[in-house]
């Protein structure tokens, strides 16, 4: 294994360690990950993660920190501009809101590098028993929240409740998708008999229609038919 090459986001000691981290611990899971083997690509010692991040636990969550901000940054961008076309009076359809929340994930976790990286530490902080509890950052809560509060306004027929179940079934439709993306898995591609179908615009399109008919559909409290 071969130390990370210097860059511009590299160059220093933490900087290094946080890459090598990201790479290892998407490689190897939080559990096969070692410091050793962290602090070998990184070009450092074990005593520079103790001093920068205390524990090989709160460096992880110092890694998922650091690839949220980068997709929740693109999507308060996102978010900002169907704010201020609502404050000037236009009407952004419900497929623009939900873009605005899909396509920076899709856009991070379809693609080379980090964005695998950024797909399997998020998927080990759900579901890997041995990853850090208490997975949580103020800055991540709040653009959920604003995400929430816009479908609300839009969707006044739901409660709040209802909008946050399907603001979850959303948000899990797209993670499960962009996994069997992944190019460890490839299930949709295998299934599609095209590799057409893994790219961005196509994985964006089939989560907003998916998700908007969710948010569209009738409140949870109306009877289904044949009950």
């Amino acid at each position: 294994m071969q130390p990370i090459e210097a860059t511009d986001q590299s160059a220093d000691t933490h900087g290094r360690i946080l890459v090598a981290a990201t790479i290892t611990f998407a490689e190897r899971g939080f559990e096969g990950a070692t410091l050793k083997e962290i602090t070998d690509r990184a070009g450092a010692n074990i005593a520079a993660v103790n001093y920068y991040f205390r524990s090989k636990d709160e460096l992880f969550r110092h890694v998922l920190r650091r690839l949220l901000e980068k997709v929740n940054a693109a999507r308060a961008l996102a978010l900002q501009e169907y704010e201020a076309a609502v404050l000037a009076g236009e009407q952004p359809a419900l497929y623009t809101l939900l873009e605005a929340m899909i396509r920076p994930m899709v856009q991070l976790g379809t693609g080379a590098g980090e964005g695998v990286a950024h797909l399997s530490l998020l998927l080990q902080a759900r579901f890997s028993p041995s990853a850090p509890d208490d997975i949580s950052f103020p800055d991540n809560e709040l653009i959920h929240e604003r995400f929430i509060d816009a479908l609300g306004r839009m969707l006044p027929h739901l409660s709040r409740k209802e909008i946050i179940w399907r603001y979850d079934c959303t948000r899990g439709a797209m993670m499960f998708v962009l996994a069997d993306l992944s190019p460890s898995i490839h299930r949709i591609v295998r299934l599609a008999e095209t590799q057409r179908d893994a790219e961005v615009e196509t994985v964006v399109r089939e989560l907003v229609a998916f998700a908007a008919q969710g948010f569209l559909a009738a409140s949870a409290g109306t009877p289904l038919s044949g009950r």
